[in-house]
């Protein structure tokens, strides 16, 4: 029944995602839902633009400039590389200023970002802050948090 769930949103998700990011180019897109383990230039992106921190304009590897200069604590890695869960988890917490629970606030990392967003219901399956992530948990994550941040304002 989950599984049902998540391929019904699957679709929603792709639809509304360019409303988020109106000047995505769609390139981008289809090349990360192909991708078995996402890389870390689009996915920072990705995330970087839908939390307008870049402009839609830039390239990937401009987002990794962008990444090193706003002090995360980040790892910037390869263009090529691909992206682990905890990575993910944490440029997302960072992007759009979540405060966390009581873990993340005291030790703020790959680690707790992982667990919070397992709690709030956008990761299911295996939280580990080690695993890679597919193009498509990449944009379905991000799906669910942006949705979550349109019903908090």
């Amino acid at each position: 029944m989950k599984r049902k769930r998540v391929f019904l949103l699957l679709p929603v998700l792709i639809c509304f995602l360019p409303i988020f990011l109106q000047g995505q180019s769609n390139v981008i897109i289809d090349e990360l839902l192909e991708e078995e383990a996402a890389d870390f230039a689009r996915t920072t992106y990705l995330v970087l633009a839908a939390a307008e921190l870049i402009g839609e304009e830039a390239a990937p590897e401009e987002a990794l400039l962008a990444l090193a200069e706003l002090g995360w604590r980040i790892e910037v890695k390869e263009a090529g590389e691909p992206i682990k869960l905890g990575e993910y988890s944490f440029m997302l917490m960072k992007a759009f200023n979540m405060q966390g629970g009581l873990m993340y606030r005291i030790l703020p990392g790959p680690r707790y970002a992982s667990r919070e967003l397992k709690y709030l219901n956008f990761i299911s399956g295996n939280q580990s802050p080690y695993r890679t992530l597919s193009g498509e948990e990449v944009l379905r994550i991000l799906g669910r948090l942006l949705e979550w941040k349109g019903e908090e304002l």
